[in-house]
C-alpha cells in the first residue's frame, strides 16, 4: 500500500494568507464579492450570441453573496508546447488565448484547472527517447506562459496527471516555482496541498491521480485519510482527480474500475463517493479529454470530467473532444451545492477556448448525467443553469419580440 508522507500532520502551505482574500496571495487586495446574480462583464465572443440573461434565483436557497463560496473550474489546460520545437506555439505567443473566457473564470472566489503538462524552459523528456516525432506526446509549456494563468484569474492548479512528469522532476519543480512566483496555489505531488483563505473561510484543495509520485487515489485508504485530515483543519475541501479512460468512446462513467492503454484509471464512482463521505465538499474530474456526467451525492457536486478546456497544439479536438465549459458552482458555507452554471465553450483546431453560442455541450451534459445517474443527475437548464436533482427545468424562448415571450421564460443565450 502506498503511503503519503505527512498526511496526518497539519497541512502547512506558504500560500495561506489573511482572511477575506480572494486567492492565496498575501499581497493581493481583497476584491469585492461578486453577487451571483449580478451582470457579467460582456466579452466579445468569436461569433454572435443571444442576449444576456440572469439565471433565476433558487427558491429553496436564497442567494447570500458574501456567505456563498463561488468556485469556477475547468478541465485540462495546456497553453502551448515547445516540444519538440516551438513552431506550434499559438499566435501572439499565446497572450490572447484565454481572453474570451477570462470574465467567466473571474466570477469565482476560487478558480481551478488541471495543468496538463509542466511549465519549464528546456530540459529533456526521457519518455520520448528513441521514439519518432509525432508518436510520443510530451508537453513543455514556456515559463513565460504562467502569467497568462494569473491574468485569467486562476488561483489554484492541479498538477496530478499523466503529463506532470513529461520532463522529469525538474519539470515538476519548475511548475511549482513558476506558480509560487505568481502566487497561484498548486497541489498534486505527494505532500503538495493547496490552501486558500476566501471570505474568511479556510479552503483546502487536494488533487489526485493514478501515477507514481502523485497523490494516488488507487490507494483509497491513504487518500481518504488525507481528506479527513484536511477537513479537520478546513472549512471546505475541494478534491480534484485525474482518472478514467480517454476519448469520446469513453464518455460514460462506468461501474467499477476503468482501464486505458493497460493502465488502471480508477473506480471513479467509488472514489468520488468515498471522498465526499470523508469530508470533500466538491469533486472535480479531468483526464478523459471529454466532458462527463455530473451528479449530486449527499448534497455535494461531483463533476466527473470537465474535458479539454485550453489545449493548444497536439490534441484531438474533433466533435465531443472540442466541447467543454467553465463550471460555476455556488456552495453554501457548509459546502452544500446551491446552484451553478455551465458556460458553454468550444475549441477548434489548433485550439484555444471560445464561447459557444450554440451551447452544444449542454445537451451532451444533460444526457450523460441522466443516463449515468438517473436518480442523482444534476438538472441542466436551457442556458446552462445547474440545479439540484428533481428541479423542474423551465424552457427558454427564442422569440425575437419581447411581446411574444411566454410569461416566465428566459431568453436562450450563453451569458448569465
Amino acid at each position: 500500500m502506498l503511503a503519503f508522507p505527512g498526511m496526518v500532520r497539519a497541512l502547512q502551505s506558504p500560500q495561506e494568507t489573511q482572511p477575506a482574500t480572494r486567492s492565496a496571495t498575501p499581497a493581493q487586495s481583497a476584491p469585492t464579492p461578486t453577487p451571483p446574480l449580478s451582470p457579467l462583464p460582456t466579452p466579445q465572443p468569436s461569433s454572435s450570441s443571444a442576449p444576456p440573461q440572469s439565471p433565476p434565483e433558487n427558491p429553496v436557497h436564497p442567494p447570500s453573496p458574501y456567505d456563498e463560496i463561488i468556485v469556477t473550474a475547468v478541465g485540462d489546460v495546456m497553453l502551448g508546447t515547445t516540444f519538440p520545437d516551438d513552431s506550434t506555439l499559438p499566435p501572439n505567443d499565446g497572450a490572447n488565448l484565454l481572453n474570451e473566457v477570462t470574465p467567466f473564470l473571474k466570477r469565482g472566489d476560487v478558480v481551478y484547472g488541471n495543468l496538463e503538462g509542466p511549465i519549464i524552459d528546456g530540459g529533456d523528456s526521457a519518455k520520448c527517447h528513441g521514439k519518432k516525432i509525432g508518436t510520443c506526446f510530451a508537453f513543455r509549456v514556456p515559463t513565460r506562459y504562467g502569467k497568462y494563468l494569473k491574468d485569467a484569474g486562476f488561483t489554484a492548479m492541479g498538477l496530478a496527471n499523466n503529463h506532470a512528469m513529461d520532463f522529469g522532476l525538474e519539470g515538476r519543480a519548475s511548475s511549482r516555482q513558476v506558480l509560487d512566483a505568481l502566487q497561484i496555489a498548486h497541489t498534486g505531488e505527494v505532500g503538495d496541498i493547496a490552501r486558500l483563505t476566501v471570505k474568511g473561510k479556510k479552503i483546502t484543495i487536494i488533487a489526485f491521480a493514478t501515477y507514481q509520485g502523485a497523490l494516488n487515489f488507487l490507494d483509497l485508504d491513504a487518500s481518504l485519510e488525507l481528506i479527513r485530515t484536511a477537513k479537520t483543519e478546513s472549512d471546505l475541501v475541494i478534491v480534484g482527480f485525474h482518472g478514467g479512460a480517454e476519448g469520446a468512446t469513453h464518455q460514460h462513467v462506468l461501474e467499477g474500475d476503468e482501464t486505458f492503454l493497460g493502465e488502471d484509471r480508477g473506480d471513479l464512482r467509488r472514489f468520488t463517493h468515498a471522498a465526499i463521505d470523508a469530508g470533500a465538499d466538491l469533486v472535480l474530474g479531468s483526464g478523459p479529454h471529454v466532458v462527463r456526467a455530473m451528479e449530486i451525492y449527499k448534497g455535494k457536486l461531483i463533476a466527473y470530467s470537465l474535458g479539454n478546456f485550453a489545449t493548444y497544439g497536439p490534441f484531438n479536438l474533433n466533435a465531443e473532444n472540442g466541447l467543454t465549459m467553465v463550471l460555476e458552482a455556488h456552495l453554501a458555507p457548509d459546502g452544500t451545492f446551491l446552484r451553478g452554471k455551465a458556460y458553454a465553450v468550444k475549441q477548434e483546431k489548433p485550439g484555444g477556448p471560445k464561447l459557444d453560442p450554440d451551447m452544444k455541450i449542454l445537451p451532451v451534459l444533460r444526457a450523460l448525467s441522466i443516463t449515468d445517474f438517473p436518480q442523482t443527475a444534476i438538472a441542466v437548464g436551457p442556458q446552462g443553469e445547474l440545479w439540484l436533482p428533481g428541479t423542474e427545468v423551465s424552457p427558454c424562448s427564442d422569440a425575437p419580440d419581447l411581446l411574444e415571450q411566454r410569461f416566465g421564460a428566459a431568453l436562450c443565450g450563453i451569458l448569465p
